[in-house]
């Protein structure tokens, strides 16, 4: 009797197990660095974000400008003999100025992180038809991306080169691409009138 509950239970152990094994093997995996290098993407999005990188810079540099030209200012309605008082003063206008650009200058790193995520958000929004597509034909239920925690997979439910090849055989038209860069710059542009 107790053989035959051990046995059922280690009948029943290794078929839950199967099972479990059998869900895991409905995904597949995709690559999504190298989709963008092959599809040329990732140079599009580099090229974005050095342009956004530009402006953001050019817009740091007249508020520093401005800064400048504040404090010179104050400095000159003082005269040639400011009393003490009046140093402190330009002091403390000093430390606010430079806090004022420590300030613009994190806002513009955030900025520029937001809007390579922006374009990274697209991209993923692109491929992940031609993404699902592929994974239904192969009877998946998930398709993941590949990242540094993983530590293995099997090579064969790596879709990147049959999504690849999808892309570049359906490649984005003009005005779709153009659409999701009005659309990633106007996230940024939104955040600028904040």
């Amino acid at each position: 009797m107790f053989k035959k509950l051990t046995s059922s239970l280690l009948l029943l152990l290794f078929l839950t197990g199967c099972e479990q094994f059998q869900a895991a093997s409905n995904t597949v995996v995709l690559d999504l660095d190298v989709i963008a290098k092959a599809t040329g993407q990732a140079e599009t999005i580099k090229q974005q974000v050095e342009k956004a990188n530009s402006e953001l810079t050019a817009q740091l540099q007249n508020i520093s400008t401005q800064l400048n030209e504040q404090l010179a200012e104050e400095k000159k309605k003082l005269g040639k003999k400011p009393t003490a008082e009046d140093n402190r003063n330009i002091q403390q206008l000093t430390i606010q100025a430079n806090q004022k650009m420590q300030q613009a200058k994190t806002l513009a790193s955030q900025k520029s992180q937001q809007y390579r995520a922006a374009l990274i958000l697209q991209l993923r929004k692109n491929i992940q038809p031609v993404a699902e597509k592929i994974a239904r034909e192969r009877g998946a239920d998930i398709v993941s991306i590949s990242s540094n925690s993983m530590i293995w997979f099997n090579p064969e439910i790596d879709i990147t080169d049959e999504v690849i090849a999808a892309v570049r055989a359906q490649p984005l038209s003009s005005d779709e691409n153009n659409k999701a860069t009005e659309s990633t710059k106007n996230t940024v542009s939104q955040d600028n009138d904040k």
